[in-house]
């Protein structure tokens, strides 16, 4: 059996009080368990970051195990107190997101962290 190298490169920036992950890959079966691996090791941290940022631009494709992690991602960024960011989506993940009805799922998480004021309106991402 022949194994390949992870489709997937991850470069993490952290900041004062975020992280910013930038995805380059497939998010697929073989190489989302990278992704999970580093947002936990990153929320586990001390102090937890306000913001996690994930840069979805160099996203290539995206399987059900993919859309799973990125929904575990979520809840765990959820439970840490942790906003989580889906930044500059590609229009396929945007489409996978909508058949899924998660696309709102990920903004209103985003949204519903976002500091606002009633005279701003809701925040955007």
């Amino acid at each position: 059996m022949t194994t390949f190298p992870p489709s997937l490169h991850l470069t993490t920036v952290t900041a004062e009080d975020s992280v910013r992950i930038e995805i380059t890959g497939d998010l697929d079966y073989d190489s989302a368990g990278l992704l999970l691996n580093e947002v936990t090791a990153r929320l586990g941290a001390r102090p937890r970051p306000g913001d996690l940022r994930l840069h979805c631009a160099g996203v290539g494709a995206i399987d059900s195990t993919g859309l799973s992690v990125l929904l575990m991602i979520g809840r765990r960024a959820a439970a840490a107190g942790t906003c989580l960011h889906l930044d500059e989506r590609p229009a396929m993940m945007d489409r996978l997101l909508d058949l899924t009805g998660t696309l709102e799922y990920f903004t209103a998480m985003t949204n519903a962290a976002a500091p606002h004021t009633a005279a701003e309106g809701p925040a955007t991402t």
